[in-house]
């Protein structure tokens, strides 16, 4: 979500207290806490209407097409000056103070500010496009040379560039981001979350958490900058952080998926899965055969059902980028569950018919097989590393579902 600041000003950065639930992780609370503390206010146009005082902003609060296209202006404005070096934002910043002498020339006549409105919303558009294509661009080189990345990030200040500087200076020391470097950068991200409190009493629990690993401290700063910058929205601007999910591992699992327990978690920045395993005609027939009882399963399940969704995504991210992990001894304890069993003596058939699950337990062996053939043609793996790790894959993906499906209808962890 873009920041919503009047084209005039810049953010009021102001000290926020800690409201975040006792333990950032804990997805009950986290509901709790977006219940009754977690709501965006909603306002029309760039600024708030209620405070309107010249004829050009109550002429943009009484025009819905002014106020869309004012709104619409703000963001790309905004979008700009954040992934613009920083020479080019005052370039910038001193076109748009020009910009508006023009609007205000306009004296609040609404043909005239449809036209200049229209004219300057597309340009900033093209300029927001553009910038931001070429500092995706330094984030992807960011493997093959961390230090030239570093040199180029540190020509911008806004909070997507400092985010990847810090992460820099935690993964890649070649880099050389300085500690007071860091720590400039680390203000300025969470400043930029001042319009929404929310992440950053979270972000603030996580990071002076003694049980949780600065490593993910840090992801989950990137992660929270990641999801506020557009990617993946209308405009198509692809994700160009998928490479950490190999290089830093389970961290960045953890760190990426589910998170707030909530709607948010629809917008969790989780890349697509690397290769076409889950298109496998198998793994699409035993999807299709949960799909009823997960729907019926999902209309109790409150809010809390978009952290499942989420980390359903991360699974499949995680199955086909680092499928070696599921070699390893699983420590969880339930674990031990058998999913394939629970299916079988599922008791409600009212719920979820006995003919529907006797169709699905039919439709594990396939995606079984699916999953060890692909594993030994697509990542090399011996022919006993491929049935291990693909039983643990169905019977992982198998779980997760159970798990939904049985705690759904107890209402025990929604959110409404």
């Amino acid at each position: 979500m873009t920041a919503r600041f009047h084209l005039t000003t810049t953010p009021h950065q102001s000290s926020v207290p800690a409201i975040a639930p006792s333990h950032p992780l804990s997805r009950l609370l986290l509901c709790l806490s977006l219940a009754f503390g977690g709501a965006l206010s909603v306002q029309a146009a760039s600024f708030d209407c209620t405070k309107a005082t010249s004829d050009v902003e109550h002429a943009i609060c009484n025009n819905p097409k002014l106020s869309d296209l004012d709104e619409q202006l703000n963001d790309n404005y905004q979008l700009a000056i954040a992934n613009l070096p920083g020479d080019q934002a005052d370039a910038l910043r001193n076109a748009q103070r020009n910009w508006l002498k023009q609007r205000d020339a306009c004296q609040g006549k609404e043909s005239c500010l449809n036209d200049l409105f229209s004219q300057r919303a597309t340009q900033l558009q093209a300029v927001a496009n553009q910038a931001s294509a070429k500092l995706d661009g330094i984030i992807a080189s960011i493997p093959g040379n961390p230090a030239q990345a570093a040199l180029q990030l540190g020509e911008y200040r806004g909070p997507l560039a400092s985010a990847w500087l810090i992460y820099l200076h935690q993964f890649e020391p070649s880099a050389n981001i300085t500690r007071g470097e860091v720590e400039k950068r680390h203000q300025r991200v969470v400043a930029s979350m001042n319009d929404d409190t929310y992440p950053q009493s979270l972000l603030h629990d996580i990071e002076n958490d003694p049980k949780i690993s600065h490593d993910r401290a840090v992801l989950t700063l990137l992660r929270m900058t990641i999801e506020r910058e557009g990617y993946e929205d209308q405009d198509g601007r692809p994700y160009v952080h998928c490479f950490i999910f190999k290089r830093q591992g389970m961290a960045a699992y953890e760190t990426f998926g589910a998170l707030y327990g909530s709607t948010r978690d629809s917008q969790a920045p989780i890349c697509p899965p690397q290769g076409d395993l889950f298109e496998q005609p198998a793994w699409k027939q035993l999807n299709k055969l949960f799909e009823p009882v997960i729907t019926a399963a999902s209309e109790n399940a409150g809010t809390i059902r978009f952290a499942s969704y989420a980390d359903w995504s991360m699974f499949r991210l995680h199955a086909t980028v680092s499928p070696e992990d599921y070699l390893k001894p699983d420590q969880n304890p339930r674990s031990a569950s058998d999913p394939e069993q629970l299916i079988r003596s599922w008791s409600d058939d009212n719920f979820w018919p006995k003919a529907q699950r006797e169709q699905l337990l039919a439709a594990i062996e396939p995606a079984r097989l699916a999953t060890l053939g692909w594993l030994q043609t697509e990542k090399h793996f011996s022919a006993s590393d491929a049935a291990k790790a693909s039983n643990a894959l169905v019977k992982q993906w198998l779980r997760d579902r159970m798990d939904f499906i049985g705690e759904a209808p107890g209402d025990g962890y929604s959110c409404h």
